[in-house]
């Protein structure tokens, strides 16, 4: 949990220059070069310096606190150390160290990063229609499509528990803020996810685990930037209706 804390507070510091790094250093490493991690914080830290999108799907260990229930992916004691020239060497190095690990780049320049012990029915789960209400924050669209009826009825009918998280700070004003609002119509949950990283451009994490008779999973989307901070591509309007 401290890792995890540390990194989540490096790469706000990681933020502002992101953008500058990729642009101006040939190579880059992680912030902690060496130091024990786990799966999740490594490719996450390498998403956000090279300003990166796509996803991520772990198989992991349920924890729980106080406070939350988590799903932890697996530790990278010795993690890839760099110098690295683009966000391909990272992965290509994770993949030999995480042998469950796999990575393609799709036909739209999506990175895809998955664990090849990761059940894809939830992913598959197929929606009639996800309504987004209005988000500021991709929390809040992930939650949007989590609660789509099929999603909460193939929950129920397969003993899936949702992992609980801390939530994000809400801004002290939205006034302005982008919004994903609109509808989604016959999509699956992947494709759902998708089009919330094409808004908050960023990293949408799926990770499961077995938690006795239940299986737990989570879902989560890693912005790129701070929310409501311009992209280069301007705002985004309404979710297209398919």
């Amino acid at each position: 949990m401290i890792r995890e804390l540390t990194i989540n507070v490096a790469i706000i510091a990681l933020l502002g220059l992101g953008a500058l790094q990729v642009a101006l250093a040939q190579n880059y490493r992680p912030m902690f070069p060496g130091s024990p991690t786990n799966v999740e914080n490594f490719v996450q830290e390498m998403f956000f310096v090279t300003q990166s999108s796509g996803s991520l799907a772990l198989r992991g260990t349920c924890m729980a606190t106080d406070v939350a229930s988590d799903v932890v992916s697996d530790a990278l004691p010795h993690p890839p150390e760099g110098p690295f020239h683009n966000i391909d060497e990272p992965l290509a190095a994770l993949s030999q160290v995480a042998p469950h690990l796999s990575w393609i780049r799709d036909g739209e320049g999506m990175l895809r990063v998955r664990d090849d012990r990761v059940q894809d029915d939830v992913l598959r789960i197929r929606l009639q229609r996800v309504h987004f209400r209005g988000a500021v924050h991709p929390d809040d669209a992930v939650q949007d499509v989590l609660s789509a009826p099929e999603v909460r009825a193939y929950f129920r009918k397969n003993h899936i528990e949702v992992g609980l998280v801390f939530r994000h700070l809400a801004p002290l004003s939205t006034k302005g803020l982008p919004r994903l609002s609109g509808d989604l119509r016959d999509v699956t949950v992947a494709e759902a996810l998708d089009h919330v990283v094409r808004y908050f451009p960023g990293l949408w994490v799926y990770k499961e685990c077995a938690n006795g008779s239940l299986r737990r999973v989570m879902v989560r989307v890693a912005a790129v930037r701070v929310v409501g901070a311009p992209s280069s591509g301007g705002r985004v309007g309404a979710a297209p209706r398919f």
